[in-house]
Order: structure tokens, then sequence, then C-alpha cells
């Protein structure tokens, strides 16, 4: 029903793949990005961005750690920015942390 509404959040520029993720990031709408995850994995170099998430629930926090650990899994270099506080609040409730980029890489 929201499929077809949805733009894809993927830009890849040479090796990097960036996922700029919007609006909710829950149980709703993780199904719809998964082919963008999985295309992100072909470069060496993946990226997410938090900055327009208004929502995360623990669905949306799987598939943040699903793609950060296939990118561990296949030697891919792996950030998380603009940490959106709800995703920061559900990994420490559950012991858990992405990584973010280096200090001087700047936020995408």
């Amino acid at each position: 029903m929201l499929d077809a509404e949805i733009e894809s959040p993927l830009q890849v520029e040479g090796q990097e793949a960036t996922l700029n993720l919007q609006g909710d990031l829950t149980v709703f709408t993780v199904d719809a990005l998964k082919d963008d995850v999985f295309l992100a994995l072909n470069c060496p170099r993946i990226r997410v961005s938090l900055a327009a998430v208004t929502d995360i629930d623990s669905c949306g926090l799987q598939l943040l750690l699903l793609l950060a650990r296939q990118a561990q899994h296949l030697g891919r270099d792996f950030a998380l920015s603009h940490r959106h506080p709800e995703a920061d609040a559900l990994l420490a409730l559950y012991g858990l942390d992405l990584p973010s980029p280096a200090a001087g890489e700047g936020a995408s």
C-alpha cells in the first residue's frame, strides 16, 4: 500500500552507499527498506544517516543491526551518522552499539 509512494533512500557514489533514512523506521516501514539495505551491502563503504528519522522501534533497530552485522561479516566499512535519540536508547536498553563515523569524517 505505501510501497509505491516510498522513494528509495539509497544513493551510491563510487564505492560508497549512503542510506538517508527518513520518517518512521518501524514495524510498518522496514519491509519497504530491505531491498535498499541489501543493495547497499554491495559497496565497500556504507553510511546510514538517521537525520530525518522521526520514530524508531525495535524492528527499525533490528534492520540497522542486520545491516551492521552483514557489513562486518563482508568486511565492509559501516557507520551510522546523525544518531537518533530513540535508537541510542534502544541500543542502550539491549546493551548494543553501532559504529559512528570517524572524527573528521563529517556526518553525511
